[in-house]
């Protein structure tokens, strides 16, 4: 192989892989994503799942943080699981697992890798409560009345695909319902659930 043919290969592989450089940043960028926003699902279905087995109400809340100066927060990337819809984990969150001591914490974790890359917005609080038959109910000590629960998960930088065909990152949301159901979709595609599985309407 001679030195031309050297430095012509080399060319070849640089502008390849120049060329993939956006489309691969963008795929790491939803994977984040993705990995935050199947957490927190992951969460959801622990929390309700809780429920039933033990016939009580367990609440799920986003946090700020882990450690015993968490707070609750609609732009939490922490979450945590607790006994007991009165019971709130602030100011708690590094206590052990324990159904028999306060905060009564069953599960805990950083939603996703806990990147910075990644944004949490819930909407219209950032704590549902299930009962025994898997349903939201009251969350006691916020006053807070069984209602739909949106938490999208977005890039913290650029923005969400819309149904218009704007935007460069595949951004996801998690809607639970006063039922108890909850479910991940794509605000970005359109049509009926029935034709569009992932369609958030």
């Amino acid at each position: 192989m001679t030195m031309i043919e050297l430095m012509v290969g080399l060319t070849i592989m640089a502008f390849l892989l120049l060329s993939g450089a956006p489309s691969l940043a963008d795929w790491i960028r939803n994977s984040r994503i993705r990995s935050a926003a199947e957490s927190i699902i992951t969460g959801l279905h622990h929390a309700r799942a809780e429920a039933v087995k033990r016939n009580t109400t367990v609440r799920f809340q986003l946090t700020t943080t882990l450690s015993n100066d968490c707070a609750l927060s609609t732009a939490g990337s922490n979450w945590v699981i607790n006994l007991n819809a009165s019971q709130t984990p602030a100011g708690s969150c590094a206590s052990d697992a324990s159904d028999t001591v306060a905060p009564f914490i069953v599960q805990k974790s950083v939603a996703g890798s806990g990147s910075s890359s990644t944004v949490i917005e819930a909407s219209p609080n950032p704590v549902v409560t299930f009962n025994g038959f898997g349903q939201q109910t009251k969350t006691t000590e916020l006053d807070l009345a069984p209602t739909t629960m949106t938490i999208l998960v977005k890039g913290a930088s650029g923005t969400c695909l819309d149904k218009q065909g704007g935007g460069e990152v595949r951004c996801l949301q998690i809607v639970v319902s006063p039922a108890g159901q909850a479910r991940m979709c794509d605000p970005s595609l359109s049509g009926p659930t029935s034709t569009q599985p992932m369609a958030c309407s």
